[in-house]
């Protein structure tokens, strides 16, 4: 991960108890609990049924038959998301990290690597095979013999093995290696367990929460009915176990409220069926936004979306939740989020109460923008609410199945869950992937997920064998604008040459260069057209070849971008509507394509809100020599 959280919510244990808790208290026996030391920002979550099964069946295979009830003990389970090259969870148990559950996407399967705490119950339980050693004399990466084992060490490369001192504690980990001998790659002073035997369950949880549950649920009460004044409100709902309590939450604090749901099109089937339940269960108005086959339909013209090309948010999400409430509300109105700042570092950096930035007239508000996981879903239970079923299959996160922002594992659940989805998503990027010469490791490998690899991947990329140098040529040469700059300051030359590829309707971007406010000539027999606009002059001819000129650096760059924006609408436009959203003189109109009237005030508010403008500006044009451009 590129960043480390600096922020990190208080959750605490008590240990007479043995269950977790929102605040120093328990209300089970009144006692002060402790802090759980697990890895910031600490959003944990309880481990559902289908955690428990893939906790049980990979402790067993990487310990023994036994190792999964030394590990899970007695009491309930928890999950805490940690940085890795793809998903890892921190199991925490008693109050203690037992150890970390990864997917190890080189050998796509899951692992689990002990903690202190978990290789030290391990050894005490008798679960295991370990290493024993002289002394605690063990420094990390030592090689030691398996002339110390006690019990049958595995001889397969890559197991995990127990390190031991000579009075039985646990001092660390070893790995495997193929010639019989085993490396240290972690080590610690000697360690007991801390063993909790009392039995607990969620419903004891619950209670001796629930004094804290309730101060935080009149907090965001309140929060709800001292923000939203205007009776033009609504409740924004995706599915997720965090939009369920903000739900609940607001139908509190303001009575009857609309839930709006938006189907991106590439929702899971058990989310829409869920939204409609809980719609009904509540007695609530539903309003629907959707973006029906726009993600398919632009998918050929785009490409897979990506976490730095997140193209898909837009045309799924942002668009059909604008035109929808363009047409239900009137003058401002107030969208209720569960939106919480541990979830991604974009929402810690979110306020509770924003004005959105794409959408006109919404006011944005998360009362529950404080709340870890673990909050959220003691809430639930003590409210007796079913979340979403998908949680107990095995998916913490709930939004479009093909998410970018996914992991390898979340896919592959995925692909389990929904096979005839996934298939249909692989067919459809490979057939792209196949037009546009791109290696087909490129998907099968997920790199799908980024335009430019972070340096965890491009290391996962080449230790899988992909070559990166081939992938990027291939992005190169798919570039459907090209534009040298020349600039020689000191002869007051600032100038772009460039060719755009395929077929371009001149009349059409005639048109849509009206946005920028400039006069337009366009000169059919010569096939030429023409655009003055403050920044310099721009021209573009029936051969596809462009051409601008500015005064400045800075003039030649925004007048290239304006110009190569128009080129990319006039060509690939998907009709999304988002320029009718926001246009504020009403000079759009869209029919088989986009068409600019003469009211147009020239603001260039269309270009800069237009999906194909935004994304493929960044993905489909090729410029060299901006590097000499000031500034």
């Amino acid at each position: 991960m590129p960043h480390m959280w600096r922020v990190s919510a208080d959750i605490y244990w008590c240990l007479s108890c043995n269950l977790p808790l929102i605040a120093p208290r328990c209300y089970m026996c009144g006692s002060h609990a402790v802090k759980v030391h697990a890895s910031p920002p600490k959003d944990l979550r309880p481990a559902f049924k289908y955690d428990l099964k893939l906790l049980e069946e990979v402790l067993r295979e990487e310990f023994g038959f036994n190792a999964w009830r030394a590990i899970l003990g007695y009491g309930v389970v928890l999950l805490n998301k940690v940085p890795y090259v793809d998903q890892a969870n921190e199991v925490i148990v008693d109050g203690w990290v037992m150890g970390t559950l990864y997917y190890n996407p080189e050998v796509g399967r899951w692992r689990f690597r002990p903690s202190y705490e978990g290789a030290a119950r391990l050894l005490i339980s008798g679960a295991t095979p370990y290493i024993e050693v002289e002394g605690s004399e063990v420094r990390l990466w030592d090689t030691l013999s398996i002339s110390g084992a006690r019990g049958c060490v595995p001889h397969e490369g890559g197991k995990y093995v127990v390190v031991a001192n000579q009075r039985g504690m646990a001092i660390g980990v070893a790995v495997t290696l193929n010639d019989g001998r085993v490396k240290v790659i972690k080590r610690w002073e000697p360690h007991k367990p801390h063993l909790l035997e009392k039995r607990t369950t969620w419903d004891k949880v619950v209670k001796a929460n629930e004094p804290h549950i309730e101060a935080e649920e009149r907090r965001a009460t309140a929060i709800i009915s001292n923000v939203v004044k205007s009776p033009e409100a609504f409740i924004s709902f995706s599915g997720g176990k965090d939009s369920l309590a903000t739900l609940i939450l607001s139908l509190k604090a303001l009575g009857d409220k609309p839930m709006l749901f938006n189907d991106t099109g590439i929702e899971a089937p058990a989310t829409v069926e869920h939204v409609w339940s809980v719609a009904s269960k509540f007695g609530l108005e539903l309003i629907l936004a959707g973006a029906g086959e726009s993600f398919w339909n632009s998918l050929p013209v785009y490409g897979p979306p990506a976490r730095d090309y997140r193209w898909c948010c837009k045309v799924c999400k942002l668009i059909p939740i604008a035109k929808t409430v363009r047409e239900r509300f009137r003058g401002d109105v107030y969208a209720i989020l569960g939106q919480r700042k541990y979830e991604s570092f974009a929402r810690l950096r979110a306020p509770a109460v924003d004005k959105s930035r794409w959408i006109p007239n919404l006011v944005s508000l998360s009362p529950i923008r404080n709340w870890s996981a673990l909050h959220v879903w003691l809430y639930l239970m003590k409210e007796r609410v079913e979340g979403n079923p998908l949680y107990n299959e095995g998916f913490d996160r709930i939004g479009c199945w093909l998410c970018p922002a996914c992991e390898l594992a979340e896919l592959k659940r995925v692909e389990e869950v929904y096979p005839h989805l996934w298939s249909k998503w692989r067919g459809k990027v490979l057939a792209w992937c196949e037009e546009k010469a791109i290696p087909q490791e490129w998907f099968e490998l997920g790199l799908w997920r980024w335009r430019r690899f972070p340096g965890d991947i491009k290391k996962f990329a080449l230790r899988a064998k992909a070559d990166l140098a081939a992938i990027e040529k291939c992005f190169d040469s798919n570039k459907e604008v090209e534009v040298t700059l020349f600039v020689k300051p000191c002869e007051n030359i600032y100038e772009a040459q460039g060719v755009v590829k395929g077929s371009l309707d001149v009349k059409r971007l005639a048109n849509l260069l009206r946005c920028t406010g400039g006069k337009i000539s366009l000169n059919e027999r010569l096939g030429l057209l023409a655009v003055r606009i403050d920044e310099g002059f721009m021209s573009i001819s029936t051969n596809n070849n462009i051409s601008v000129r500015s005064e400045s650096g800075e003039d030649l760059r925004r007048a290239l971008k304006l110009l190569v924006k128009s080129v990319l609408r006039a060509k690939h436009c998907s009709l999304c509507g988002s320029c009718i959203n926001w246009c504020p003189s009403k000079a759009v109109t869209v029919s088989d394509h986009v068409k600019i009237s003469d009211v147009c005030a020239g603001c260039r508010t269309c270009i800069n809100v237009c999906p194909v403008a935004t994304y493929m500006y960044k993905s489909s044009v090729l410029i060299e020599g901006e590097e000499h451009i000031e500034g």
